[in-house]
C-alpha cells in the first residue's frame, strides 16, 4: 500500500485547483476600478441621449407646426405648457406627449401689436419651449440645441421656428 503525501500546513496543493483569497481580492479590486472609471462615462452618455430625445421631440413638433401651416395657411393655437395643441393631433404620431421623461414641451404662438424693433414687419413669432426637471439635462439640452436657442430663462429654452 503506498501512502500519498500530505501537503505541508500553509503551502497551496496544486493538484486542488481553485484561487486563492488574494488573488481573489485583487481581481475585486481591478474590477472596482473599472466601474469607478466606466459609471460617470455611462452616465453622462445617457444624460446626453436623453438630451437627443428632447430635440428629436422638439424636431417632431416644428415639423408638425410647418405642415400645418402649409396646409392651413394659419399658424395652430397655443395649448396649454406640456399639452398637445388639438390642430396639431393630426400631424403628430400617435400617441406623441408633450410631458416626457424629466421635460415638458410648449408650442409658442406669440402675436407681436407692434413688430420687432428693426423688423417692425413681423407680426408673429412661432416657437417650441422645453422646460426641464434637471439641471443636467437643460445643460445638456442648451449644448444640443446650441445656436438654434433663442431665449433660455432657467431651465427653459425656447427656439423660433418662424417669424411672419
Amino acid at each position: 500500500m503506498t501512502k500519498t503525501p500530505q501537503t505541508p500546513p500553509g503551502l497551496r496543493d496544486s493538484s486542488r485547483g481553485g484561487f486563492s483569497l488574494i488573488e481573489l481580492m485583487i481581481v475585486a479590486a481591478i474590477v472596482g476600478i473599472l466601474a469607478g472609471i466606466a459609471i460617470p462615462n455611462l452616465q453622462a452618455v445617457l444624460v446626453r441621449a436623453r438630451a437627443t430625445e428632447v430635440a428629436a421631440d422638439m424636431e417632431v413638433v416644428r415639423v408638425a407646426a410647418l405642415n400645418y401651416n402649409a396646409d392651413q395657411h394659419v399658424w395652430p393655437s397655443e395649448a396649454t405648457t406640456g399639452s398637445v395643441p388639438t390642430a396639431l393631433d393630426g400631424y403628430l404620431p400617435d400617441g406623441f406627449s408633450f410631458a416626457g421623461n424629466g421635460y415638458t414641451l410648449d408650442y409658442e404662438n406669440w402675436p407681436l401689436p407692434s413688430g420687432l424693433p428693426g423688423d417692425p414687419g413681423t407680426t408673429t413669432l412661432i416657437g417650441i419651449s422645453v422646460t426641464t426637471t434637471d439641471a443636467v439635462l437643460s445643460n445638456a439640452v442648451a449644448e444640443f440645441l446650441g445656436s438654434s436657442i433663442v431665449f433660455t430663462v432657467g431651465q427653459t429654452h425656447t427656439i423660433v421656428i418662424d417669424r411672419s
